[in-house]
């Protein structure tokens, strides 16, 4: 082994660390350390062409492991002067260390290039060793690649002031943070935990030149997400002026920084405390899509839902950890959020985009328009049947999603604002909404059949939006004020119960009449409770699921009936008015189902001139018993929504107590979970699933 085998200028032809002087030669100072300088592994660059420079090694990784670990291990005897022996040592840990991904990384000192949108400027870093977990004190390519890219970020400066104040969460080694200081000329508090502030109060002060020349400051301050309240700066030399810490900010930024499953929830309520009131107010986020991480960046998505921001905009970029994995995994990861923004939502709403396609979106604070307008404070939304219609088909009967709607109509809340001439609410008052709004000046509406005015506004019906959402406009007269002991939970029922008795009252129940209900779902159940308050003395609730009509005997039905699918209507009904008691037949039937052999079936459960009444929306068209239905004389009618004092009498059952609510409410969402219930509805569970508000 001569001294040119291990110059650094033909170190690529070694291929084997047989190429390499063997400590059995015992080998020269010199050429030792010729051979290690030459073996010094550069680390990969994002500013290199290809995102990395190749490394200067071609031995295997193993056996070059191996080597450098027996120069530590060995004594060097042959060497005498214990200060050269240390400097063999000490080059060969280095050398080894560059190999064991960042756990075992030495301290470096490197530069980022950043373009500003004018120029490119140079941004020096500090990175001492890995200590613990301190994963803070390394860059790691998501502060890059976000830096990278802070000149193309536009940004809503109009209520802003001119210069801004920004706060960073997990500044790490301040990469991003002193960038957003050159490109966008503002105040930066970059902030991360103790053990992590003083190298980034050291970065800052290395470029503390710079940030000043481009016209920014930057200050290092710590703040632990477990108690956000407190943000203490440790320096403030690096400020162009003395001033006090803002009481919040319109941006706030934070790149990979989460690594934990409580994390998550304590970056957004941090973000929450920090983050500025004004509409304007964005939080940029830059995570990795590490395998392993995926439920804390859902978690992540969920809790800023949860409180009130919406996701702007989400995209993909690639890119790699400099320096590999630990197991010198160099491949390609990918990094979600290149240029996420979220922002507190004034009027969030869940909107049906098209059909099975649902979002979170922001939807403009309704105002005032008429002096007689309520405008509500949206708490609870029951999910309807017909709201899973159109997420699931777009469209119900001549009713078509022909753009972007706001789902939900079973709704109550609390008064938030009044027009002049409003009278009976004010600001704070607990209501439940009746959500459809006629002409007032059609003929249906005069003759007191407004749920038939073809100009009906009704929510979540093509093309009106509907409740579903911060905040929601209503009339006065279509507001209906809580009894003290209802809860809002309670309130969001009376929309279904206010069909109940509409069609209850199409029906006429009155004292002693023996009424049969098909379907033991929302409107079949309350429509048991409605009969029941109103007199009817046999109430027979009739559903194939045993769950449900063991619910329903228990809560309003007097009787119930599993009807048997081996057997026609005809039969079915026959058993069902022997089983029940029902004589000569039903004096009326309601049908909650839409089901051609409940509706069938129904026809023949009825006494002659008994009435049929069908409140369930089913196919467009089907087979119908018109034989029987001519030769008892039956009474055929449709029920649609509900009509004048139909609100009021439901409300007026619920304050009386004569009819209980809540034994139908089985589960209970936050607002970010709004898809999950119109899952869980879609797939029969539970009776009725009700929806928080946004916070």
């Amino acid at each position: 082994m001569n001294q040119s085998a291990v110059d650094k200028k033909s170190i690529s032809t070694i291929s084997h660390v047989l190429d390499l002087p063997q400590l059995y030669q015992k080998p020269s100072l010199t050429l030792l350390l010729q051979a290690l300088i030459a073996l010094q592994q550069k680390p990969k660059s994002w500013t290199a062409d290809g995102l990395s420079a190749k490394n200067n090694a071609v031995c295997d990784p193993k056996e070059l492991a191996y080597y450098l670990t027996s120069i530590i291990a060995s004594p060097l005897k042959w060497i005498i002067n214990d200060e050269q022996k240390e400097m063999i040592w000490e080059e060969a840990g280095a050398r080894l260390a560059e190999r064991s991904g960042r756990t075992g990384m030495s301290a470096i000192d490197r530069s980022f290039e950043i373009y500003t949108g004018k120029e490119t400027v140079s941004i020096s870093l500090h990175e001492p060793a890995l200590t613990a977990d301190n994963l803070g004190l390394k860059t790691w390519c998501a502060s890059h690649v976000l830096s990278r890219r802070l000149h193309k970020q536009t940004l809503p400066k109009s209520r802003w002031p001119e210069k801004l104040n920004i706060l960073e969460l997990g500044a790490g080694t301040g990469l991003v943070g002193m960038s957003c200081a050159i490109v966008f000329n503002a105040n930066v508090y970059l902030t991360d935990l103790p053990e992590i502030e003083p190298n980034l109060r050291r970065n800052i002060h290395s470029n503390s030149e710079l940030i000043w020349a481009h016209g920014g400051s930057a200050v290092s301050a710590v703040l632990d997400w477990s108690n956000p309240e407190i943000l203490c700066i440790r320096d403030e030399s690096t400020l162009s002026c003395a001033r006090s810490t803002p009481a919040s900010f319109p941006l706030i930024i934070a790149a990979d920084c989460i690594y934990s499953a409580e994390q998550p929830e304590m970056i957004v309520q941090t973000i929450k405390h920090w983050l500025s009131p004004e509409r304007d107010s964005r939080v940029i986020f830059e995570l990795p899509l590490r395998s392993g991480y995926s439920k804390e960046l859902d978690d992540v998505k969920k809790c800023m839902v949860h409180q009130g921001f919406v996701m702007l905009e989400e995209a993909e970029d690639v890119g790699f950890d400099d320096w590999g994995n630990d197991d010198d995994d160099d491949r390609p990861v990918y990094w979600i959020g290149c240029k996420t923004g979220t922002r507190r939502y004034y009027n969030l709403s869940f909107v049906l985009k098209e059909p099975g396609s649902v979002i979170y979106e922001d939807r403009p604070v309704p105002e005032i328009g008429n002096p007689r307008d309520i405008i509500v404070e949206v708490k609870w939304t029951g999910i309807c049947g017909s709201d899973v219609h159109y997420w699931v088909d777009g469209g119900i009967g001549s009713f078509k999603l022909k753009a972007p709607m706001v789902l939900g109509h079973e709704s109550a809340g609390v008064v938030h604002s009044v027009g002049d001439k409003v009278t009976t609410l004010k600001a704070g008052d607990r209501i439940c909404v009746e959500p459809g709004i006629p002409c007032r000046y059609c003929t249906r509406c005069r003759e007191g059949r407004y749920n038939l005015c073809p100009d009906m506004r009704f929510a979540a019906t093509p093309p009106y939006d509907g409740t579903l959402a911060k905040y929601f406009r209503v009339p006065e007269d279509f507001c209906y004020k809580l009894p003290e002991h209802a809860s809002l939970e309670e309130g969001a029922l009376m929309e279904p119960t206010s069909v109940a008795v509409h069609v209850c009252k199409l029906i006429g129940v009155e004292p002693g009449k023996k009424v049969v209900i098909f379907g033991a779902g929302p409107v079949g159940l309350l429509s048991c409770a409605v009969a029941k308050a109103l007199g009817a003395t046999t109430i027979v609730s009739v559903d194939i699921n045993e769950d449900r009509v063991k619910f329903a005997q228990e809560y309003a039905a007097s009787h119930v009936f599993r009807p048997s699918k081996d057997d026609d209507a005809e039969t079915n009904a026959k058993n069902l008015v022997e089983q029940c008691g029902l004589g000569l037949g039903a004096d009326a039937v309601i049908d909650a189902t839409g089901a051609p052999p409940c509706i069938q079936m129904g026809i023949h459960v009825l006494r002659a001139g008994g009435v049929y009444c069908q409140a369930g929306m089913g196919a467009p068209e089907v087979n119908f018993p018109i034989m029987t239905m001519c030769s008892k004389e039956l009474t055929v009618k449709g029920c649609f929504r509900y009509g004048p004092g139909d609100y009021a009498m439901a409300v007026n059952l619920l304050s009386s107590g004569a009819i209980d609510v809540k034994k139908l409410i089985t589960r209970k969402v936050k607002f970010e979970e709004a898809e999950e219930a119109f899952k869980d509805v879609k797939a029969g569970k539970g009776i009725k699933s009700l929806i928080a508000g946004p916070e």
